[in-house]
């Protein structure tokens, strides 16, 4: 009987490893679908569309601008990015006849 709670302890720390390393890869795998940082550039290709992702980590907040080159994540304080919002907001509003939607028609910054 002695043994058999002597092994128990080693198996039940084992289980608590192979239990840390699999949380940790779905971690890893969750920063691969979400932006980790952020470009404070200025965006020079059509936008498409955006979206806004809020702060949740590894993910942190940005707005993500869909370009004819792919997603880019932006600051979301940036002056530009919130002028940007602001007329592709106003294109989507004319376009859709007062929709909400944020898909716009391509839109090329600097405005």
């Amino acid at each position: 009987m002695l043994l058999h709670q002597s092994l128990t302890m080693p198996c039940l720390a084992l289980v608590l490893i192979i239990m840390s390393f699999s949380t940790t890869g779905q971690v890893s795998a969750k920063s691969l679908s979400c932006c980790t940082k952020v470009s404070t550039e200025e965006i020079k290709v059509p936008i498409l569309s955006y979206k806004f992702q809020p702060k949740n980590l590894p993910c942190v907040a940005a707005f993500i601008f869909e370009t004819e080159a792919g997603e880019i994540c932006s600051a979301p304080r940036q002056e530009w990015v919130r002028k940007t919002i602001r007329e592709l907001r106003m294109l989507t509003l004319q376009a859709r006849g007062n929709s909400t939607s944020t898909t716009a028609s391509p839109m090329t910054t600097p405005l």
